[in-house]
């Protein structure tokens, strides 16, 4: 049986956790369907050996500038006509703006519910952000203008591309049905609707 990978924990609360191809790749596997994986680290599969991969609201707590080589090594495993599944939250959604913080220039710093903690630096007269240490932190905030910044500085940028929900801009955003319920995505249309109809997550598949 070939593996599916899903990034992160592969809990029994999980969809993915029904198909028995799906391995999580945790940094502490939990039970024997999880494989130990530092998810900035190399994949230990051969090129063009795999067939699905997602990752559901996991980049969000990797840093930014680590992402590049995460998609450089998921397009180097997946078969030609694998499929990488991408969903991360996504801050132009009413429901995350509403429990950010801003800096002066009215960007999002900071997410209260997800490990963010505001506080005053007397040495400079600023609001500061500060994270928590335990791994829950979102500590940067998907818009589509930086995943389209990440694909382009990636070998990932050769798939084809098919985004399905997110805000391209302020007003304008895409809440199209997602196909194959082996890849279910938890936070995303029309499951979640906590945003009234708007979607709450950037979701985005990649096909080699």
């Amino acid at each position: 049986m070939e593996p599916y990978l899903y990034f992160g924990s592969l809990g029994p609360h999980e969809r993915q956790y029904r198909i028995a191809n799906f391995i999580g790749l945790a940094l502490k596997p939990a039970h024997d369907r999880e494989r130990a994986h530092d998810a900035t680290g190399p994949l230990p599969f051969a090129d063009n050996s795999i067939a699905k991969v997602q990752s559901q609201d996991v980049f969000e707590h990797i840093p930014f500038d680590k992402l590049t080589f995460v998609l450089d090594e998921v397009y180097r495993v997946l078969k030609p006509g694998g499929v990488f599944r991408l969903s991360v939250p996504d801050y132009r959604s009413p429901v995350l703006k509403r429990r950010s913080v801003y800096d002066h220039r009215g960007r999002v710093v900071g997410d209260l519910m997800m490990g963010a903690e505001t506080w005053f630096d007397g040495a400079t007269g600023d609001a500061r952000v500060r994270f928590s240490d335990d791994g829950d932190a979102h500590i940067w905030f998907p818009r589509y203008e930086l995943i389209t910044h990440l694909i382009l500085k990636s070998e990932i940028r050769k798939s084809t591309i098919r985004f399905y929900q997110g805000f391209l801009d302020d007003q304008t955003f895409l809440g199209e049905p997602i196909p194959d319920e082996e890849m279910f995505v938890q936070r995303a249309l029309p499951h979640d609707r906590r945003a009234g109809g708007m979607p709450v997550s950037i979701v985005v598949d990649f096909i080699k």
